[in-house]
């Protein structure tokens, strides 16, 4: 049987293994980010014309996002450091989280050309999506038909529901898995 290699506690790190747990997860941060935006850049930015697309990509983003939060929770639980951990994938989790809804808004934007008070590239959606995220709300841009205003709607809501429980269920796992870690390290 192969015995698991751990991480020292965060405390007992030095400065410069801090700097490298840190590195690390920033690095991560910068990849998946790269990831999702690059996945995103993929979509088709013209030719769109049904309502069928967008409505197919929420389903998929809803599964990939269901996978990926799942993955996340596993891997907090097992990390010697979950609360980075922790940061690392709510950060990642909500970029996927918005950059579902700036496809499908890019691809409404495309759909319909009046959807939105200007066009949504995919940089612009993403923008859109985040400033609803934020409750900014700036005015550049607005859903100006049904179908983008309940698009937004929906997001809204979600993102209520994004903030109460994925927060709140991530915080929960990386509390569980110090309070684990603490036991294993007291009893070494």
């Amino acid at each position: 049987m192969e015995e698991a290699v751990t991480t020292p506690a965060w405390s007992s790190l030095s400065a410069r293994g801090k700097a490298r747990v840190l590195a690390s997860a920033v690095a991560r941060v910068a990849l998946g980010l790269t990831l999702i935006y690059g996945l995103l850049a993929l979509l088709p930015s013209t030719g769109v014309h049904s309502f069928f697309g967008p409505v197919a990509l929420l389903l998929v983003g809803v599964v990939i996002y269901v996978v990926y939060f799942k993955r996340q929770i596993r891997l907090i639980d097992k990390s010697d450091h979950p609360q980075l951990k922790a940061a690392e994938s709510m950060v990642l989790i909500g970029a996927l989280f918005l950059a579902i809804f700036a496809a499908i808004y890019a691809m409404m934007s495309q759909a319909d050309p009046n959807a939105f008070t200007e066009h949504l590239d995919h940089f612009n959606a993403y923008y859109f999506a985040l400033t609803i995220l934020a409750t900014v709300g700036f005015g550049d841009i607005t859903p100006t038909t049904h179908a983008a205003r309940l698009v937004a709607m929906v997001q809204m809501s979600l993102d209520l529901v994004f903030l109460a429980v994925v927060v709140r269920l991530l915080t929960k796992v990386a509390t569980r898995a110090m309070r684990r870690n603490r036991q294993v390290s007291d009893t070494d």
